[in-house]
This record gives structure tokens, sequence and C-alpha cells, in this order.
């Protein structure tokens, strides 16, 4: 049952009926009162994650969550997010633009791996640990800024990033 939906009451056969979880084209679970996006099914393009979801804060984009989706062209992760998971957008070829906000502080193994039209990154000053392997093959990306709290790169980082010309570190480079 989706709220609004035409012919659904709150009823139905005289049993109760419940709101779909969560409304709209994510996937997710909660824990301790915060929301992890798990899928997505909506139709691609230039997308917003939505900051809450249910009145529920989205705290974590999850292992796999957009992978290889491809129609995806430019994704905004909402502030409260600090955590992008393992291989969340590897794969999504047609991302062009990302915008990661502040308070992100892991961005996952192969997060962006294989996002081979994604040109220009800035990983922000909260980002404390990239996975290895995190933009790997991402062939268009001529340039990168990382924030100055990132401690260590993990193998394999920017491997096959054959368009890569600059990295531009704020802070100290980190261990690599």
């Amino acid at each position: 049952y989706v709220a609004g939906t035409a012919g659904w009451g709150p009823t139905f056969g005289g049993r109760p009926t419940v709101a779909s979880y969560p409304p709209g084209p994510y996937t997710c679970t909660t824990n301790d009162a915060t929301i992890r996006i798990t899928g997505y099914t909506g139709p691609g393009g230039a997308i917003t994650i939505p900051g809450a979801i249910n009145g529920l804060p989205v705290t974590s984009i999850g292992d796999l969550a957009f992978y290889r989706y491809s129609s995806l062209t430019n994704i905004t992760i909402p502030v409260g997010v600090t955590n992008i998971g393992a291989f969340a957008f590897a794969g999504c070829v047609g991302l062009t633009a990302l915008t990661i906000p502040d308070g992100v502080t892991t961005i996952g193994e192969a997060a962006f791996d294989n996002c081979v039209n994604l040109t220009n990154v800035l990983v922000p000053d909260s980002v404390t640990s990239i996975g290895g392997a995190a933009f790997y093959d991402c062939a268009g990306l001529t340039g990168i800024t990382i924030g100055n709290s990132v401690a260590s790169l993990g193998d394999y980082t920017f491997s096959g990033c054959s368009s890569l010309a600059r990295v531009n570190f704020r802070g100290n480079v980190p261990s690599i």
C-alpha cells in the first residue's frame, strides 16, 4: 500500500494496511533510527539522494547500492551521510558529476570503480579513508582534490585512470 493510492484505505479485507517502506525509488535498511540506502530503482539521470526517508536521516550509502546503474548522470549525496560503501557506485558509466558532502568520513573499496565518464572529483576534508580501487578504471578522470584529513589511500586507488593529470592534496600526502 502506498499512501494516496486509489482504492486503498486504512483496511483491506478487514485487516490493516501498511504504507510501503520506503516510498520512492530507494530500498533501504534501518539501524539505530538511521537509514542505509541499499538500492535504487528510479529512472536515473541527475538525482539528489534524500537527506531523510520516512523522517529518519540517511547516514550511509550501502555496498553495491547503485552498482552498474548506467543511466545515472549526476549524483548529489546529502549532508548527513558519513559512509559510502564498497562498490556503491561502481559501474555507473554514465556518471559525469558527483557531489560528496562534508561529513562523509569513509569512501569504500571500489566505490566509484569504472565510472569512466566521471571527470573531476572533490573529496571533502571530512574524509579520513579512501578504500582500495576507489576510483579504479575511471578513464575520464582528469583531476581530483583530496581533503586534508585523508590518512590513507588503499591499493590501486587510481589504477586505470589513464587521463588523470592532477591529484591535489589539501593536507599532507597520505600513506599509499
